[in-house]
């Protein structure tokens, strides 16, 4: 006699593409933020994650090794050695999907055929041909799982104990990696940021500067500059206190960012100074977008009392043998101009004279 429907063994649920999707971990909102963290996603290769998956795929005598990075709907790979260009796949697709929900242990997989899970996926079936996987887990210090570093082989195969603590060592020290780069990078940023206002900083501006230089000599286009001034910001700081004068600082940042775009580069230039570099912008787009600035400014509520700021423009078509502090000497000019004329306008650059 037939089986009655409560009987029969439930069939796995597949995706659009035959294979059989990992469930999500239960924390996979606090799983993505803790990768995101590290802003690693879409990067071009690196030596220090290259060599991790040579060294995968040498311990294990795997054709395939790979350092992987979970996202929210793809497997990315961070290092790939024996798939050529391939740089992604769909999480449903991913046995490291399988592995981070398991994130103590190494997943292995020892034939991929014989399990339900991965029988019927295209990785399986087609190219490349997945009959056995491990996977160590890629675990944070803050105990998220983001990934895995992983070998795979096309013959069904299993790991000895000692290939099994050598690719959770390599999990460590990709993880290792990824803290290291994130250090990195927050030290750079730091370096480059204005602790007051969050702006750039004169070291920022002057790198920023120069490659624009360069990069618009090459492509024989325009770049502006706005030099800003914070009118009688002096005699703000003696009559309400220099905390009065940060806060008001920090606001005149904001302000004026608002209305610029998101190509455009403000920085503090020092004491009550802005400036700003306009890629791909002549002078009369310059004087635009400095009104714009000055408008900012001046229509804002004021919790103390109202400021303004003088702005000084110019432009040019740079050349690569030429210098883009000239940039700054011009704008700079054009500051004094608009301060020697009353403050609260804008005046650009024409000539020395």
């Amino acid at each position: 006699m037939p089986s009655s429907p409560s009987e029969l063994p439930e069939e796995p649920d597949r995706g659009t593409s035959g294979a059989v999707p990992a469930a999500l971990p239960q924390n996979e909102f606090a799983r993505l933020d803790s990768l995101r963290r590290y802003g690693i996603l879409d990067t071009p290769p690196e030596q220090a994650f290259d060599d991790i998956a040579m060294i995968a795929s040498a311990l294990c005598d795997a054709p395939i090794a790979m350092v992987t990075l979970v996202d929210a709907e793809r497997q990315w790979f961070k290092a790939n050695r024996g798939l050529g260009d391939l740089r992604e796949t769909p999480r449903e697709l991913a046995f490291c999907s399988h592995a981070i929900l398991e994130p103590d242990r190494v997943f292995e997989v020892n034939d991929a055929l014989n399990d339900p899970r991965f029988a019927t996926n295209p990785l399986v079936l087609g190219a490349p041909g997945i009959r056995f996987y491990a996977g160590a887990p890629l675990v944070a210090p803050d105990g998220m799982p983001l990934g895995t570093v992983c070998v795979v082989d096309r013959r069904p195969r299993q790991l000895c104990e000692r290939e099994r603590q050598g690719l959770a060592s390599l999990a460590r020290q990709a993880v290792a990696q990824l803290e290291l780069r994130h250090i990195v990078a927050d030290l750079t940023v730091q370096s480059t940021t204005d602790v007051l206002t969050g702006a750039w900083n004169r070291r920022a501006f002057d790198h920023r500067l120069r490659q624009e230089w360069n990069r618009h000599a090459r492509a024989e286009a325009s770049v502006g500059l706005l030099m800003v001034d914070v009118d009688r910001f002096k005699a703000f700081n003696d009559q309400h206190g220099h905390q009065a004068g940060d806060q008001a600082l920090i606001e005149v940042v904001r302000r004026a960012q608002a209305p610029l775009r998101a190509i455009d580069f403000l920085a503090r230039f020092g004491g009550e100074e802005l400036v700003v570099i306009l890629p791909n912008t002549p002078l009369v787009g310059a004087a635009e977008a400095a009104e714009r600035v000055r408008q900012a400014v001046e229509r804002a509520t004021w919790s103390v009392q109202p400021l303004t700021v003088s702005i000084g423009v110019a432009a040019d078509e740079p050349r690569l043998d030429s210098d883009p502090r000239a940039l700054i000497a011009r704008a700079d000019r054009a500051l004094y101009e608009a301060k020697a004329r009353g403050r609260n306008r804008v005046c650009v650059f024409e000539r020395w004279t």
